[in-house]
């Protein structure tokens, strides 16, 4: 071959293993290329979008506004987040939604606190639902189901079989559950009934207990309900399962005053005198006055401001029960006279008359304050 051809074939030769070598990193150049559009793919599988919902622990709420805290995880810098609180009485959300919450934040943490009481004695599932204008809609797991408690549950009295109360003015007690201060506040209708017939009620805000502002009568059949309520608008009753009666007591056989307790007062532990008396059969109209030693009227007792002076046959002044005090704050006298100042140190009396029978009298010695 002659000088002048291998002249010509050099260049051919260095051409292709040039055009060899360029492919050859254009192949790694793609390789390479693969590789990094890959990376971000593993990258998102890493962090792949879910959402979760946290509520109240156990199986019956305390509460009928429970609170939640949904977190989203796999978002990224996506915002804002929408995000959804869903409670229903049914497993799948189709039927029965109660509460339906979206917001819009751009944390991806959020607490929700629900501002409608759920219904009560009722089962319900909640989930949280998020998206973004990037990623698509993701679903909690359903948790439930759970117990919602009664609105209000009357506890005493509130027997099956029926209840006997030792006193003309019982005690009522039930309970609600709690509520978020952004529902509003529990107000109460209590009402008693004899035969259907309403015979004392009350309108009571907050308290659960309330005790019957008047005599009940001995040996009758009653029932008694409480209606709750939220802002006025929704409300929910609730119904004695049976009847009480009030147990006529063991009926004294006299009509008489008792020394006031304690004497002399006030004393450490209480800041007035109590006062009992006994009426007996048939009953009796009732008068009683605090008086200086010259007879000179300082204190009307009975009738008070309620305006009661006939009573019928029994035991007064002992503390009602569940009171933890052995005096009706009826019948106690605190030191003061009718213009409600403080009557000066020194012995009284105290007069007590039944009809038209002879008054009997009490020395009572106020040490002052």
């Amino acid at each position: 071959m002659s000088i002048y051809r291998k002249a010509l074939t050099r260049p051919r030769a260095l051409g292709r293993a040039i055009a060899s070598r360029l492919s050859r990193v254009a192949a790694l150049a793609t390789v390479a290329f693969v590789t990094l559009t890959v990376v971000p793919g593993l990258v998102y599988t890493l962090h792949a979008q879910s959402v979760s919902i946290q509520g109240p622990p156990g199986l019956t709420l305390t509460t009928v506004t429970p609170a939640f805290t949904v977190r989203r995880l796999g978002a990224g810098t996506t915002r804002p987040l929408t995000v959804m609180v869903q409670v229903s009485t049914s497993a799948d959300f189709s039927t029965g939604l109660v509460i339906d919450t979206t917001l819009v934040t751009s944390d991806t943490v959020v607490q929700v606190q629900t501002t409608r009481a759920l219904p009560g004695e009722t089962k319900v599932y909640w989930r949280a639902r998020a998206q973004s204008a990037s990623l698509p809609l993701v679903d909690s797991p359903v948790a439930g189901p759970r117990t919602v408690p009664a609105w209000v549950a009357l506890l005493d009295p509130n027997s099956v079989a029926g209840d006997v109360v030792d006193t003309r003015r019982p005690l009522f007690v039930w309970r609600s559950p709690s509520v978020s201060p952004l529902a509003g506040t529990w107000t109460y209708e209590l009402q008693i009934t004899t035969v259907g017939r309403p015979v004392q009620g009350a309108t009571i805000p907050v308290d659960t207990t309330w005790r019957a502002i008047a005599d009940l009568q001995t040996n009758t059949s009653y029932r008694w309900s409480v209606r709750a309520s939220l802002r006025g608008v929704e409300s929910v009753t609730a119904n004695s399962l049976g009847t009480f009666s009030v147990r006529d007591p063991a009926l004294p056989a006299k009509t008489l005053l008792y020394q006031n307790f304690p004497n002399p007062f006030p004393s450490p532990a209480a800041f007035a005198t109590c006062i009992w008396f006994d009426v007996a059969p048939p009953g009796a109209r009732i008068t009683l006055d605090v008086t200086d030693l010259r007879g000179n009227l300082v204190r009307t007792l009975i009738p008070g401001p309620d305006g009661q002076r006939d009573f019928l046959p029994g035991r007064y002044g002992q503390g009602l029960p569940g009171t933890g005090s052995s005096c009706d704050n009826r019948f106690v006298w605190d030191g003061t006279g009718t213009d409600g100042r403080t009557v000066a140190a020194g012995v009284y009396l105290l007069r007590f008359q039944s009809g038209r029978n002879a008054p009997t009298f009490r020395r009572m010695m106020f040490v002052g304050r």
